[in-house]
């Protein structure tokens, strides 16, 4: 039996084309010649729903997972989507497309795999662990299928550890230069990401996009230029601006938003630091939805189980700083809470890690009206449209398809900034 994200009672569609997720409006021309694409690892179909409304033509998606496979059929009925293994996929009998949308599974790259970089080696450095060796076997899949199909273009996201941190990424890049592709990648981060017709996510998201195009077409800019404000000249489209240590001759420019770099006003007698004009999670929260008291403790409890001292600390701190409006509380390591005039903290396949806390009158910790946000709301923070059906039979099938995807409004943009060198 199929099972659709929804929210308790039904969530009723956004009030108003500013806050809804859709992907709608002015876009940018169609491909003069539609391209068509094939999808590895397709998901919760973020890829497929932002090359599609980029006026792309998608002929193939394949996952492992059949809740994902099922969603893909749910919502591109007409595209061919076998449940497989990537690692076993038999390339030279899927369909020919012009440009090959391949997102590795990132998962053991990332903060929430808990690895650090001497976790890649099992003790006395000898082979690496299983989940690593699953990472190597998904990235050089889409060089086995270039191999067979020669793709005009190859593309996807990852997080930025993908770069830093798996060990053969510099040979993974050699390979597709031997094979004659031009290599650009992009640091973004998906509250940024925006265009005509395509709103940012309100989720602050850091991820590489990359790009690979055979050597004679068009390499495309991969710059990203948000709309900012610069407190002296106004509205601008802020450049990306990098620490001095990547201005070092050769240094690869891949970090995280805040960190690695910053956006800068593009005016050269200013180059102020400017902040990108963002998104609110509000707008995609329904606040009239109910919760339960934080004295009555965590929900989906066969028994009470009050709620750990460090989350009470937490809510405490939240109603200190927000002054008795609605906040959320992150349940992290390292995190506190959040306004929901903010995007959201980056959405997970696993796990849950946003409280929606809704203070009382008397503003106490006990009496707050406390909920997870839902997978409604997740969904929306990586920008699909209410109208996407996810399928699945557990919550699970749909977290990690939602947490997995790649931002819709991402994959859109990065379509778009790929069409010259296509036409």
């Amino acid at each position: 039996m199929a099972f659709h994200i929804q929210d308790r009672p039904a969530v009723p569609a956004l009030r108003s084309p500013s806050t809804a997720p859709a992907l709608s409006g002015p876009r940018q021309p169609a491909l003069l010649n539609v391209a068509t694409t094939t999808h590895l690892f397709a998901g919760g179909c973020g890829d497929l729903l932002g090359f599609s409304a980029a006026g792309y033509e998608p002929v193939f998606a394949a996952n492992h997972a059949q809740a994902a496979i099922d969603t893909v059929q749910a919502n591109f009925p007409a595209v061919a989507h076998p449940r497989c293994d990537i690692n076993n996929l038999d390339f030279r009998h899927i369909p020919r497309s012009r440009v090959l949308v391949g997102s590795p599974i990132c998962k053991e790259a990332s903060p929430a795999g808990r690895n650090s970089t001497a976790s890649q080696q099992a003790a006395g450095g000898a082979a690496r662990t299983g989940q690593w060796s699953r990472t190597r076997a998904t990235a050089w899949g889409l060089i086995r299928a270039a191999e067979v199909h020669d793709y005009d273009v190859v593309c996807g996201e990852n997080v930025p550890d993908f770069a830093t941190r798996w060990a053969p990424f510099e040979p993974w890049l050699n390979v597709w230069d031997a094979l004659g592709y031009n290599i650009d990648i992009a640091s973004v981060n998906a509250a940024h990401i925006a265009g005509e017709g395509n709103e940012a996510a309100p989720q602050h998201r850091n991820r590489i996009l990359f790009a690979f195009t055979k050597k004679g077409l068009p390499r495309p800019d991969l710059q990203p230029r948000p709309e900012s404000m610069c407190r002296t000249c106004g509205p601008v489209q802020g450049v990306q601006v990098w620490a001095k240590r990547f201005e070092q001759t050769g240094a690869r420019r891949v970090g995280i938003y805040g960190k690695q770099y910053r956006y800068a006003c593009p005016n050269v007698r200013c180059e102020a630091v400017v902040e990108p004009v963002t998104r609110p999670i509000r707008d995609h929260i329904d606040l009239a939805l109910p919760g339960r008291r934080f004295r009555d403790g965590r929900a989906n409890c066969k028994k009470f189980t009050p709620y750990r001292p460090e989350t009470r600390r937490k809510v405490t701190i939240g109603l200190e700083r927000f002054h008795g409006e609605p906040f959320i509380a992150i349940l992290r390591n390292h995190c506190t809470v959040q306004s929901l005039g903010e995007p959201i903290g980056a959405i997970t396949a696993e796990g849950n890690h946003h409280l929606l806390v809704q203070p009382s009158r008397s503003r106490t910790v006990d009496d707050c009206d406390v909920q997870m946000i839902s997978l409604r709301t997740k969904a929306r923070a990586q920008r699909f449209p209410d109208t996407h059906a996810f399928q699945g039979t557990t919550a699970a099938d749909l977290t990690r398809q939602v947490g997995n995807a790649v931002p819709v409004n991402a994959a859109s943009w990065l379509a778009e900034r790929l069409q010259p060198s296509l036409n």
